[in-house]
């Protein structure tokens, strides 16, 4: 984006409805459809943020005094540092950490009001007559490395709404990781961030060439402000002035340079922002993209399979019954009934194998629409465990359903063991023709042809199945409908962009 005039009130006008209208179209962007879509919503979230609680008031009032935040870890000195900038002491400073527990604003008089809420935080605000409150604003933090949550995210909005942020270290914490997540969030905003070491020492001078390297090499800049290690009275709350020369002379420069029309704050902020929101639309899009083409596949697939079944089943061979006294009365004549009758398993045997094969393909539909809700990636988390868990006592069910029908269609009469019928005719369902069972079963049976029994059986038990794969199906095909909402919201908040970035008066579109 290039640098260009002043901004007229009409301009500004269109310019911040085009930022509303950006935000909303971003709450609107439908996220929740997309896999692993919680750091897409972080990210949205925080940009909507920058949008509404910096940019618009920003853009509404160009010339008002920047926010300068002074943030880092437990006793990097913050306080003191704002205190002696500003030339009195204001903000308290001591031993007891975190001395800082509410965000404290050093403002005018004239504008005190205004800053009693920043972000949506609630700020102390005290006053002063310096005249580096005439183009600045002061704030002081918490720690960001609090052990208190509620402080953290109190010191990260204020760094979220700065002009400036003043981030204070110290040889002794600048390492620490805490310290550097937020270092890093401050500089991914785009807005001028002033690395200050303080308290150097002669023995520290190690750790600030440490930390100058340590910076360039994250791509955080490597300029450091060195603030002298001082002896103050007792009591004091500040340091001389001429410690914090430097500190000031660079805070003062963004000043003089937005008066000369130059390294505009705000311009800066908002490419940042754009940027950020380009790549959070761009990532939604792609991963829209290869989810529908999964998805495509997914639906074809959630139909009743009874092959695709079988091929998943773990292999119990008989079902948990031992088929070959079964097998032997097929292959040998008998001379009387009883002689067939004794060598069949007893109820007991064949009840438990009608359980264990009954489980063995409940198990084998679960892992059948498990493996298709998986490769579509469209349900995570707790609400796919849910929808497992709900298609499970579905099949169970309906498999349940499916073997009382089984018993009552066999035709009984005659047949020696009617639960031993119904046994191996379930399993022939799920397997290839078995001569040697069809022999079995005629002995048992006479009246049932095979062939016909199982392929009416196989009709029946898809009937059974079918209401629970299309319950399947029809969950994915609500988070396939939202995906098409998804692509429209996506379509909305690029051209709601395009429009900032056309209107804007920071940019030569």
């Amino acid at each position: 984006m290039a640098q260009s005039g002043v901004v007229n009130d009409s301009r500004r006008d269109d310019l911040t409805g085009d930022l509303a209208y950006l935000a909303s179209s971003l709450e609107a962007l439908s996220l929740a459809d997309i896999p692993a879509h919680a750091r897409l919503i972080e990210r949205r979230d925080w940009l909507i943020r920058t949008i509404r609680d910096y940019l618009m008031p920003r853009v509404g009032d160009p010339t008002a005094p920047l926010i300068v935040v002074f943030a880092g870890p437990t006793g990097a000195g913050k306080s003191t540092l704002l205190n002696s900038v500003v030339g009195s002491d204001r903000s308290a400073a001591g031993p007891i950490r975190p001395t800082t527990k509410d965000p404290l604003v050093l403002s005018s008089e004239a504008r005190a009001d205004r800053y009693r809420l920043i972000g949506g935080v609630s700020c102390d605000v005290t006053t002063g007559r310096a005249p580096i409150l005439e183009e600045l604003i002061l704030v002081d933090t918490p720690d960001i490395d609090s052990t208190s949550t509620e402080h953290r995210a109190m010191a990260e909005t204020m760094i979220d709404n700065a002009d400036i942020v003043v981030y204070v270290s110290s040889a002794l914490r600048y390492s620490d990781q805490v310290p550097w997540e937020v270092l890093r969030r401050a500089h991914s905003r785009g807005a001028p961030v002033i690395q200050v070491m303080n308290r150097i020492k002669g023995s520290s001078r190690g750790a600030l060439a440490d930390y100058s390297l340590r910076l360039h090499g994250e791509g955080l800049g490597s300029e450091v402000v060195a603030v002298q290690e001082h002896h103050v009275p007792r009591g004091a709350q500040s340091v001389p002035s001429a410690a914090v020369q430097e500190l000031r002379d660079r805070l003062l420069a963004v000043v003089e340079a937005r008066r000369a029309g130059a390294a505009n704050v705000v311009r800066s902020v908002l490419e940042t922002t754009l940027d950020q929101a380009r790549e959070v639309i761009d990532e939604a899009a792609e991963r829209l993209e290869v989810t529908g083409v999964a998805t495509v596949d997914v639906r074809k697939l959630l139909k009743v399979d009874i092959g695709r079944v079988a091929a998943l089943r773990e292999p119990r061979p008989g079902g948990g019954l031992d088929l070959r006294p079964l097998v032997d009365i097929g292959s040998r004549r008998f001379r009387t009934r009883g002689m067939i009758r004794r060598r069949l398993p007893s109820p007991t045997a064949v009840s438990r194998a009608v359980e264990m094969f009954d489980e063995s393909v409940i198990a084998a539909i679960d892992a059948d629409m498990r493996r298709q809700i998986h490769a579509g990636n469209l349900i995570q988390g707790k609400e796919r465990k849910n929808l497992l868990s709900d298609l499970h006592l579905a099949a169970r069910s309906a498999l349940t359903a499916w073997r009382i029908d089984l018993d009552a269609s066999l035709p009984v009469a005659g047949s020696l063991d009617p639960s031993l019928i119904s046994f191996l005719l379930g399993r022939s369902c799920f397997e290839e023709p078995d001569q040697r069972l069809a022999d079995v079963i005629g002995l048992l049976a006479p009246g049932i042809d095979l062939r016909l029994s199982v392929t009416e059986a196989k009709e029946a038990l898809i009937a059974r199945l079918a209401p629970v794969y299309a319950e399947a199906e029809y969950r994915l095909g609500s988070r396939i409908a939202g995906l098409s909402a998804s692509r429209r919201s996506i379509d909305r908040v690029k051209a709601s962009r395009w429009a900032v970035v056309a209107r804007s008066a920071f940019a030569n579109a």
